[in-house]
């Protein structure tokens, strides 16, 4: 959020009036407990508050692991009992005063958990949120929500669990919704205004103004409930798609030919999230799948199938999810007149984009768009690796986002909270996310984070973690050999490649990392971060014969393979399936530090190019270059090794690296000190381009270049260079 921006500000940049906010005084709530976690199942939170006048229309809601009993002033008023639901929604205390008098009180929540929140090696980063009790009073004047004021039985302040959003809980359901803002503050959400109709059954469908209205009749009664939520889940979002398959499931059972159905079309991906006012006669209940594509709408058994039920007059907004496609069945009472007013709502993290590209090239100019898009949408309460199935910080995820986060945004909160909670959350002894590589890849991270924005506060504040892990990679190393002493899986890519391809990989990963601790380590001397690690003697040969293309091109990166063998590998290479965005992000990169930016360029526009080719708004997780001309494009998409078909994601933070690539590597502005103090342009113009401009985001602000080519050499303009930047 920029400086000098307001809560209130942020409500009303979400379009939310005087009426939606009234009584609003404070914060979203946080999730709290007792300091000591789930070693304590059980604790008594309280806040004391003074109300100057009488408070009407009081309501206090609770979401906890297990359940609550909740006290006023020394008097009990009411009980929910223990139940995995309660982690998935705030619950209102219905016997709670509806009215408090002027005066002192005191508020007392006792919180009891028969089960905490489970806990996997994937997610051990959590480990500290096993239990938690998030609550808001809310009436005329009022508003009280759970944070570090509060107090436990002991008399000790109540620790801070995680905020609002976070992993494990996610979203609640019966938030008010300016809470999409996020426990930082910083989520707005925008309407979306185009949008289309693609088609409509029993129902009139009409867009006006960016709301569709639909009108109709229900002609008969459709029995079906929401989940039933009797078991707790590792993440909100494991959560979220076993209620979708629940209720997708039993939609399966249902004959809906015959009630009213509208197919809407967003247009593009987006996290989003949707309205809807009745404005019949009659309470309305809408059963609604969201998918990324068609073919997952129509066939993925776990598509985001939810269930909105909303009173006369009233309107419900959903939770927000990841999606571009919505099909909406209208049920309810049988002969019942439908009268409904719906809206959808993009929400992203408050970003202020700088970064900026433009060639004579469309397609450069549309891969750097949509790369942009994909990394703009992933930033939410945390750099998750996709909108639709992971709202989580996966490590190597972050860190290949993090490469188009320093060219395009003002503001790298969200990077900073993901790298933070990897880092603080991950406990010594264990691998970020369970596996070896991705600890490797978050010390990578950390350096390239300092080295493009010189931020050494932000370093300074991770010193004990990056000391942490760096301890650990080295005692888990062995001394005489530099191979890790355990032999264990690892995950280098998601393409086949056997067990000893991938060690060797991630042998040359380990090189690579501490050559960038060393850098790190330079550059702070105050670390004390452990360097002296010993690194195995890697074979030339061996990366040269692997069967993944990832595999030569880490050898090249770490420096295993020489100069010459390299150059030779790369011009001889043909990029073919199997291949990941990740492995043609990793060749275009060795192919312009060898000075071919244009092979580079081909293999961008190869794997992305094709994406665009089959109707991408975004960018995918995986690719399959050669789909059957008649095939389900999404039913052939597949990560190889994990899962395939609808599952996965369209939308990857991972996949958004080509804007980080043409901005280096096209438009030339390379970095030569960290924030840019000193930069090299380094213009690579590539057959049948004559001109580029754009802005890169540094430490001093803008720094915004332009080039032409004239066949021979490019004329280079530096259009605006901040103070404190020396250009080269």
């Amino acid at each position: 959020m920029e400086s000098g921006t307001s809560k209130a500000d942020v409500r009303r940049g979400m379009g939310i009036g005087a009426q939606q906010t009234s009584g609003i005084q404070g914060e979203i709530p946080q999730w709290i407990w007792h300091e000591e976690r789930e070693k304590r199942l059980s604790v008594r939170l309280s806040r004391e508050f003074a109300l100057e006048r009488t408070a009407a229309d009081a309501r206090l809601w609770v979401a906890a692991t297990g359940g609550v009993k909740v006290y006023l002033d020394g008097r009990e008023y009411g009980e929910i009992p223990d139940h995995p639901q309660n982690v998935a929604q705030f619950s209102r205390v219905e016997s709670f005063p509806g009215s408090l008098s002027p005066g002192p009180h005191r508020l007392e929540i006792a919180a009891a958990c028969s089960e905490p929140m489970p806990v996997g090696a994937v997610g051990i980063h959590l480990a500290d949120r096993r239990v938690g009790c998030a609550a808001f009073l809310q009436g005329s004047g009022l508003w009280l929500a759970t944070d570090a004021a509060w107090r436990t039985d002991d008399g000790a302040t109540a620790a801070v669990v995680c905020r609002y959003g976070e992993e494990p809980y996610g979203d609640l359901e019966n938030s008010p919704e300016w809470f999409i803002a996020g426990g930082y503050g910083d989520i707005v959400v925008t309407p979306v205004s185009d949008f289309a109709v693609l088609w409509s059954r029993h129902a009139a469908a009409c867009i006006y103004e960016g709301e569709l209205a639909v009108r109709g009749r229900i002609n008969k009664a459709a029995d079906i409930s929401g989940p039933k939520r009797d078991a707790l889940h590792l993440f909100y979002h494991l959560r979220k798609q076993a209620e979708w398959k629940e209720l997708r499931e039993a939609q399966e059972t249902l004959d809906l030919s015959q009630f009213p159905r509208i197919d809407v079309d967003l247009l593009r991906e987006r996290n989003v999230r949707m309205r809807v006012r009745n404005a019949g006669g009659e309470p309305l209940r809408i059963l609604w799948n969201g998918a990324e594509s068609l073919p997952e709408l129509e066939r993925y058994g776990a598509c985001i199938t939810e269930l909105v039920e909303i009173p006369v007059g009233e309107a419900r907004a959903t939770l927000p999810q990841g999606l571009r496609y919505v099909r909406l069945y209208f049920l309810g009472a049988e002969t019942e007149s439908l009268q409904a007013v719906i809206t959808f709502e993009s929400a992203v993290a408050q970003l202020k984009r700088v970064g900026s590209f433009h060639s004579d090239v469309p397609a450069m100019n549309e891969i750097f768009e949509v790369a942009s898009h994909t990394n703009e949408v992933c930033h939410q309460i945390g750099l998750w690796d996709g909108i639709k199935r992971d709202r989580l910080n996966w490590t190597y995820d972050c860190y290949m986002a993090a490469k188009t986060d320093y060219v395009l945004w003002d503001d790298l909160s969200v990077l900073r909270r993901s790298l933070h909670e990897l880092g603080a959350g991950t406990p010594y002894g264990f691998w970020m996310n369970s596996i070896s590589a991705y600890t490797l890849w978050w010390i990578n991270n950390m350096w390239e984070y300092y080295w493009h924005t010189g931020d050494r506060k932000f370093v300074l504040e991770m010193k004990e973690h990056i000391a942490k892990h760096a301890l650990f990679v080295g005692e888990s190393l062995d001394p005489r050999t530099g191979f890790f002493k355990e032999r264990h899986t690892t995950l280098i890519e998601w393409v086949p490649m056997s067990e000893n391809e991938a060690w060797l990989c991630l042998h040359a990963l380990l090189i690579m990392t501490k050559a960038n601790l060393l850098r790190l380590q330079k550059a702070f001397p105050e670390l004390d971060a452990v360097v002296d690690w010993s690194v195995p003697v890697l074979e030339e040969t061996a990366f040269l014969s692997g069967s993944a293309l990832i595999t030569p091109l880490l050898g090249i990166i770490s420096g295993c393979v020489g100069e010459t063998a390299a150059a030779h590998f790369l011009k001889a290479c043909v990029l073919a399936d199997p291949v990941t965005p990740l492995t043609a992000y990793w060749l275009a990169e060795c192919y312009a530090a060898f000075g071919m930016v244009d092979r580079g360029w081909n293999a961008i526009e190869t794997v992305w190019g094709y994406m665009l080719r089959h109707g991408a708004t975004s960018f995918w997780e995986g690719v399959t270059l050669r789909i059957p001309e008649a095939a389900d494009f999404h039913a052939v998409l597949t990560t190889y090794q994990a899962y395939d078909s609808y599952r996965m994601s369209l939308c990857h933070s991972w996949a958004s690296t080509p804007g980080a690539w043409l901005m280096r590597h096209v438009l030339g502005i390379e970095p030569l000190e960290p924030g840019y103090r000193t930069v090299a342009i380094c213009p690579g113009p590539v057959p049948g381009m004559t001109r580029c401009e754009g802005t890169v985001n540094t430490l001093f602000g803008p720094l915004c270049v332009a080039w032409q080519w004239n066949g021979e050499r490019a004329a280079v303009v530096v259009r605006e260079c901040p103070p404190g930047v020396r250009v080269v």
